[in-house]
């Protein structure tokens, strides 16, 4: 008589790790995490189970000695498709606000760190509760990156304590901007059609962007818990659609900047530009504030730059910006920052404008100006000084009866073509 024997073999299902990635039910293992210079990675319980984050498990990493870039990361099975959704999220329970974390996406080709390879920043704003913090990839290539970087604190050493112990939890990705387009420069807040974002590092904001019937602009707090490098860049942290178009003859970027709550002139103002792949290519220029409770126009001129940081380069690659409210200095509650206009060239950006006489009469006027259209204009007026003394949306008609006598440039931007006009105040 034959005897048939049989051979249990346990059959281990190994899940397959995409977006979006959580703990739950074995998607990730602690030996799918994988470390480098000083970053311990694991599956735990979580430590603190909320309405912010109901999950039973998470990730987390300590940092405990090893390099400033020390971290953890995941390989997906698949390459991340950035075609409908180009900004990843992720959950992130931090042991103070203020901290950088570093969200680098890789390739496959060679050993890690691989390439391609490209990274986003954004900052903690918590203290021990659950937030989500996003990274904007757009413009970024799909099928090509499939690591998940993550460097908590980067920039300084961890000590193995609570104070170095990041928890995560639910990557995933997402599109805020509802199919708009990215911000480009000029950035005037008003194109329904572009999607504007302020992102705030260093403890800065919240910033906001203000939506009124004389035009949008962006409200910036520097509050006083927030460094004295704190700031806002101006869009995500994959910058402008287009290269910033710095040369050797034209260095220039122009901001309308108010400012109130305070009396002081002379506040320093910072305006970094860089490349959003590689912030080693960056160049950075103060410019100081004239006014107070008024708008006026600030010259940024990149061909100066601040002692101690990088003179411009004009080979780099720049599509990013920064601005810096009273840079070096501790925040204040009751002073606000408000900016609108960033143009590149020259003021409002008319460095190509076209001069129609026929657009705008009489001149000169007395009280009102006309304009010969049927469409709305973004209208401001400066003074021969270059001081802006006017600024609204207007169709038809404007209303000058409160300037002085004498002559001034009228600027008028339709969304699309920049004019500029001479008039005559009498």
């Amino acid at each position: 008589m034959k005897k048939i024997f049989f051979l249990l073999i346990p059959l281990i299902s190994f899940a397959q790790i995409n977006l979006p990635v959580d703990f739950e039910n074995g998607q990730v293992l602690n030996e799918d995490i994988i470390n480098f210079n000083g970053g311990s990675g694991y599956v735990v319980f979580n430590p603190q189970v909320d309405n912010n984050n109901l999950s039973e498990k998470v990730g987390v990493i300590i940092r405990d000695g090893g390099d400033i870039w020390a971290g953890s990361y995941l390989e997906l099975d698949n390459y991340l498709d950035f075609t409908e959704n180009p900004t990843l999220n992720m959950q992130i329970l931090s042991p103070f606000p203020g901290l950088l974390v570093k969200f680098k996406i890789e390739g496959d080709e060679g050993d890690f760190p691989s390439e391609p390879a490209t990274e986003r920043d954004a900052y903690t704003t918590s203290l021990n509760q659950w937030e989500t913090l996003s990274w904007d990839f757009s413009g970024e290539p799909s099928n090509t990156y499939r690591k998940l970087v993550l460097m908590f604190d980067f920039g300084n050493i961890g000590n193995g304590s609570l104070d170095s112990t990041f928890y995560f939890d639910n990557i995933f990705q997402s599109d805020p901007s509802g199919g708009l387009v990215q911000m480009d420069l000029p950035v005037t807040f008003d194109d329904p059609n572009v999607y504007y974002v302020l992102t705030d590092f260093g403890g800065n904001g919240p910033s906001t962007i203000l939506e009124t019937v004389d035009g949008n602009y962006a409200r910036v707090e520097k509050n006083p818990g927030a460094e004295s490098w704190a700031g806002v860049t101006i869009g995500s942290g994959a910058g402008f659609l287009n290269q910033i178009p710095v040369s050797n003859t034209d260095t220039k970027i122009y901001i309308d900047v108010y400012v109130s709550g305070t009396d002081q002139i002379g506040i320093p103002i910072r305006l970094k530009i860089e490349n959003s792949n590689d912030p080693t290519q960056s160049v950075e220029t103060d410019s100081f504030t004239t006014l107070s409770g008024e708008w006026e126009t600030m010259e940024f001129d990149f061909s100066n730059h601040v002692d101690g940081t990088l003179a411009l380069n004009t080979n780099f690659f720049f599509n990013k910006a920064s601005i810096f409210f009273n840079f070096g200095n501790l925040g204040n509650q009751n002073t606000i920052f408000y900016f609108d206009n960033v143009y590149f060239g020259s003021p409002l950006g008319f460095t190509e404008s076209v001069l129609l006489s026929n657009l705008i009469y009489p001149i000169p006027a007395s009280e009102n100006i006309f304009l010969n259209s049927e469409i709305e204009f973004d209208a401001v007026i400066f003074n021969l000084l270059g001081e802006q003394v006017f600024k609204k949306k207007v169709r038809k008609d404007m209303d000058i009866s409160n300037l002085k006598k004498g002559v001034y440039l009228l600027y008028l931007f339709d969304g699309v073509n920049n004019y500029i006009h001479k008039i005559v105040k009498n």
